[in-house]
């Protein structure tokens, strides 16, 4: 379900008595400061939007004022409705651990490991092998992950810049991001070093380029530090350097990480930055 924006203010309007009133009720709600340095709350649910547009003009008329501490929902349940707030991060959050779990207890996963190893090297240069491969085998590796190091790593990162991207910008950039990425990173780490890989790091490569290219030129405010895709890039190749001196030093997914990072930055540059209605304005 979409978010569905409700009110654009100023970014000097507290907007603290109406999101306390929303957190209270147990609405699934987001403030986002734009580029342009107005506020925009969004719903989660827009099956909640006439209730909250009538506490809109009670808000605007004063006839709202911050709840007392005591009155305001426990920071857990606030918590709880964030989570619902960013639907798709959170399920790749829960569905990560799952797989995990999932390949201690079941070989199914090995033969997604496993995938084209008939046709590498011989055949990594024909495209004709990929198309015959599909998208749904060259995709899921994504999903598997070696060690509960290589888990949490990962899942750190991902959580951190999907949420971001989710919060700000929607499903759907982060469903394409995750999509895409994840294809084209396996696809390149397939042609670099054949099969046998797994991880969601390719998307998360992916996720940096895009946060990393908009902060700095659609000047879109994630929040994340700016310096963090220069240094993440330069770690990058840093370690490629290295596997290069001695193979097989770092154990790193270097083609994964090549393909989902240039997929982010191309994805950051083509699609459109999100435009924000003016019939709902601050009056």
């Amino acid at each position: 379900m979409e978010p569905v924006l409700v009110l654009v203010a100023p970014a000097g309007v507290d907007l603290s008595p109406l999101t306390q009133r929303l957190w209270a009720e147990r609405i699934a709600h987001r403030v986002i400061d734009q580029a342009d340095g107005q506020q925009c709350l969004y719903l989660a649910d827009g099956r909640h939007a006439p209730q909250v547009k009538q506490w809109l003009e009670e808000w605007q008329a004063g006839q709202i004022t911050p709840l007392p501490a005591e009155a305001v929902e426990p920071k857990l349940w606030q918590g709880l409705l964030q989570l619902l707030a960013t639907p798709l991060s959170t399920f790749i959050l829960l569905l990560l651990p799952a797989v995990f779990i999932w390949m201690h207890f079941s070989t199914g996963w090995q033969s997604w490991v496993s995938a084209g190893a008939d046709y590498w090297p011989e055949q990594r240069f024909d495209p004709g092998v990929y198309w015959q491969l599909g998208v749904w085998e060259l995709w899921r590796p994504t999903l598997l992950h070696f060690s509960l190091l290589h888990l949490l790593f990962n899942s750190l990162w991902w959580w951190i810049l999907a949420r971001r991207v989710e919060q700000h910008e929607g499903v759907k950039p982060l469903l394409v991001l995750l999509l895409v990425c994840g294809l084209m990173g396996n696809m390149v780490q397939w042609w670099y070093a054949g099969p046998a890989f797994g991880g969601i790091s390719g998307v998360t490569l992916g996720l940096l380029g895009w946060v990393g290219f908009r902060q700095r030129r659609r000047n879109i405010d994630y929040r994340i530090p700016r310096m963090l895709l220069p240094v993440m890039v330069g770690w990058l190749l840093l370690t490629i350097s290295a596997d290069t001196l001695v193979p097989g030093l770092s154990g790193t997914a270097h083609g994964a990480h090549l393909g989902g990072l240039i997929s982010g930055f191309i994805l950051a540059m083509l699609w459109p930055v999100k435009t924000v209605s003016r019939d709902t304005e601050f009056k």
